[in-house]
């Protein structure tokens, strides 16, 4: 079965920018082992109370004793033997008490220093800047540090555990690096240190480009001059329909107003709300799949020379320049109201292209001169982050055997079984869809309402052994009990975040070293965005050709051979450009870049169906097209798109095992509490308090003593022996009715990436295809 599946040589490489030792820094260790057996010795003592004795009712004042859980005088009624224990239980548990109560303030002292130190790092406060403005500005109100260690630590925390414990997706801290696959070399990997970028740029957050384009839809000097277009990705609309129908990618919209007779100033209005709601776009909006759609505005933006502004009644004829008015010199306001939209993108990129090597400070003052000069500001709670930063690492990593042989071999075994789940749940979802519409062919409008409120159908093959199993047990190794999985009728293509659960690569032990699957994505491909940090340029492992660099192209072409894959296009996130696998778009919200692509719209797309089974076909073709980048949580997408492998869903359980396929691990260990399971965390009133409620849940519960706890957008952190990730815990529980926990695997003694002493996470980003079990048919 593994030698179906195809590992591309080429690997990013994504690390934490921020060692371990940073996050530790904020744990009590000493303070936490004293409360842990302060726990331990309560239960004890609270399990010989639960024994009856004969002693007969005890006076008022040894029954407080008894509720308090202190030792009782000499002579008091009963079994002697059970007076020498009560006594010595609860003689120990007394000293551990009072020796919390020290080992708290030792503790905090030290954190308290490492606290100042943090707060002080120049590159600490670079990277939080940049992530959390507002942070930052409180911090420096704030210059005097707090006197309480508590609160040092609690305005660092949330900020530490991200930069330290997370490999995170944007930022000059999570440097973009690469690897190669190469069979019969060693494992190794050369280094300059985590403090070192061998580039750095940054880019604008997305809604300073939504706050650009506003401008440009808004601007007299621009609007007319606009060519604009339908996107592929809208069908019917109702409301501007006719206005759209007109916008065929050819005219200006001035010739589109003075052929229709519509006016300029209406049919700006009309362009602008119909772009808003996503069903034009223009020839001044960047496609969504460039890495730089600032440069490449930028580059299509007037130049200096005022702006043509036509008089009223005028049109501007293609080819021939427009009639300008006379320019009135008046001195520029200092909020720049009058620059022209070309003169704001202009000293936006030279802002940015200085941007990586300002000061905090600057930073700070150059974020808002760019909030400014886009348009749109908001601040309080609501604040954005406006400026993100990227780097390429000097980090080149060798994956040599037996690491690239596991890689290669076992890793594919373990995405068997969840190619079968992610088949099972696109051919299920498909057929309950095609069940609803009958026998038939129907637009793809015609097919959304019935999809509207349709649940996917998840594969549950693996789901159900877990409900089968041992609800105690800690692992499940998935080899054991399911046997060779069934092969996809439709391609596989996705990326798996593997991460080396060893203390160095040297020491790797085939099929025993566990291999973490940190995440699924369905994007395939190392795009533009990443190859622009490759120090060896686009050739190394570029999608655009097939005969570029490693192949990887040709391979994605095999994988898909006999299937179409339409991608749909989107919108980035956080400023990144949308992927695209070769092949047709479907334009939804956002644009592709290359004009030559075969764009397919919404009104292009029906459904053929038996009543069983249901195709997605385009009109002009035969060939059957499934979605890919879609909406993951849309039924639609699930039946007519490509299997999308991801973890079980198990959420109804309130604790899963490790879930294994030999040493590949395919999710970690979680735990499902409710709200009131946390409640003591909220009332407690200090450091003391914290770490014995923590504890009492550790020991509730059988919890690590260190996990992730899910959050609305990344998990947090959670070491049970800092406070201020305790009271991190606390605010997220209050916020859910019931919060995941995941085990902490690899944690820090297991990382590979060291920078002297100094322990990194690191994920290695693996493209694996897999052609479908059989050509030409699509489930």
């Amino acid at each position: 079965m593994a030698a179906e599946w195809t590992l591309l040589p080429a690997v990013v490489v994504r690390s934490a920018g921020f060692p371990w030792e940073l996050v530790l820094s904020l744990a009590y260790p000493r303070a936490a082992e004293t409360a842990a057996t302060v726990v331990r010795l309560e239960r004890q003592a609270l399990d010989l109370l639960a024994c009856p004795q004969d002693g007969g009712r005890l006076p008022r004042g040894l029954r407080a004793r008894l509720r308090r859980l202190r030792p009782l005088p000499p002579g008091t009624p009963g079994s002697a033997d059970w007076l020498a224990d009560w006594n010595r239980v609860t003689g120990l548990l007394e000293e551990a008490r009072l020796a919390l109560a020290d080992v708290v303030a030792a503790d905090a002292a030290r954190v308290r220093t490492a606290a100042a130190a943090v707060a002080a790092d120049e590159r600490f406060l670079d990277a939080l800047v940049g992530s959390a403005p507002a942070a930052y500005r409180n911090l420096r109100r704030r210059a005097t540090p707090p006197s309480n260690p508590a609160e040092a630590a609690r305005r660092l925390a949330p900020y530490l555990q991200r930069l330290a414990a997370q490999c995170a997706r944007t930022g000059f801290y999570a440097p973009i690096d690469f690897a190669r696959i190469e069979p019969g070399r060693d494992s190794g990997y050369t280094w300059a240190g985590h403090r070192e970028c061998a580039r750095r740029i940054a880019y604008p957050a997305s809604h300073i480009g939504e706050a650009l384009q506003q401008r440009i839809l808004t601007d007299p000097a621009l609007v007319g001059a606009l060519v604009p277009r339908r996107r592929t990705g809208t069908g019917a609309a109702y409301d501007g329909a006719a206005f759209a129908g007109h916008c065929d990618g050819r005219r200006t919209l001035a010739e589109i107003a003075a052929e229709t007779g519509t006016g300029l100033e209406r049919a700006s209005a009309a362009l602008a709300v119909a772009v808003r709601r996503g069903l034009l776009t223009h020839d001044l909006c960047p496609p969504a799949t460039i890495p730089d759609p600032l440069a490449w505005l930028r580059d299509r933006l007037p130049g200096e020379e005022p702006p043509a502004v036509p008089e009223p009644g005028l049109l501007p004829a293609r080819g021939a320049p427009a009639q300008r008015r006379r320019a009135f010199i008046r001195p520029r306001s200092a909020a720049g109201a009058d620059l022209s939209v070309g003169q704001r993108v202009r000293e936006i990129a030279d802002l940015l292209e200085r941007y990586p090597a300002a000061s905090p400070d600057v930073k700070l003052a150059v974020q808002s001169r760019i909030e400014a000069l886009a348009g749109g500001r908001r601040t309080g709670r609501e604040e954005r982050v406006v400026v993100y930063e990227a780097a390429a690492g000097t980090l080149h990593v060798t994956i040599g055997d037996p690491l690239a042989a596991d890689l290669r071999d076992r890793v594919p075994r373990a995405l068997g079984p969840l190619a079968e789940d992610a088949e099972l749940t696109r051919l299920r979802t498909n057929r309950l869809l095609a069940g609803r519409l009958g026998p038939g062919t129907f637009d793809l409008a015609e097919a959304l309402p019935a999809a509207g409120n349709l649940a996917i159908q998840r594969g549950d093959r693996i789901a159900g052994l877990v409900r089968d199993a041992d609800p105690d047990a800690v692992a499940l190794d998935l080899a054991e009990l399911l046997g060779e999985p069934v092969a996809p009728a439709a391609p596989v293509v996705c990326a798996a975040d593997v991460m080396v659960a060893a203390p160095s690569l040297e020491a790797y032990e085939p099929g025993v070293t566990p291999l973490v699957l940190d995440g699924l994505d369905d994007a395939p491909l190392l795009t533009p965005w990443e190859l622009r940090f490759h120090r060896e340029g686009a050739g190394s492992a570029s999608p655009r050709s097939s005969a570029e660099g490693d192949g990887a192209g040709a391979a994605i072409a095999r994988a898909l051979r006999g299937f179409t894959a339409l991608t749909i296009i989107s919108p980035g996130a956080d400023g990144l450009p949308s992927l695209e696998l070769p092949g047709p778009v479907l334009e939804s919200g956002g644009a592709a870049a290359d004009p030559r692509r075969r764009r397919v719209g919404i009104d292009d797309l029906y459904v053929r169906s038996d009543g069983h089974r249901a195709v997605l076909h385009a009109k002009g073709t035969d060939e059957p097209l499934m979605f890919h980048n879609g909406e993951p949580g849309h039924a639609l997408h699930t039946a007519f798109g490509l299997p999308r492998l991801r973890p079980p869903v198990l959420q109804d359980l309130p604790r899963t095992p490790r879930l294994t396929w030999g040493n590949v691990v395919i999710s970690r260990r979680r735990w499902r509490l409710g709200r009131l399971a946390f409640d003591a965390l909220g009332r407690a009133g200090g450091d003391r308090e914290l770490l014995l409620a923590m504890a009492r849940l550790r020991d509730r519960h059988d919890l690590p003593r260190t996990f992730f706890a899910a959050a609305e957008r990344r998990p947090v952190y959670i070491d049970t022996r800092a406070p201020a990730l305790i009271e991190e815990l606390a605010r997220l529980a209050g916020k859910a009715e019931r919060l995941t926990l995941t085990e902490t695997l690899p944690g820090p003694e297991e990382c590979w990436l060291r920078d002297g002493g100094q322990r990194f996470a690191a994920r290695l980003r693996c493209v694996y295809l897999r052609p479908a079990a059989r050509a030409g048919e699509d489930g």
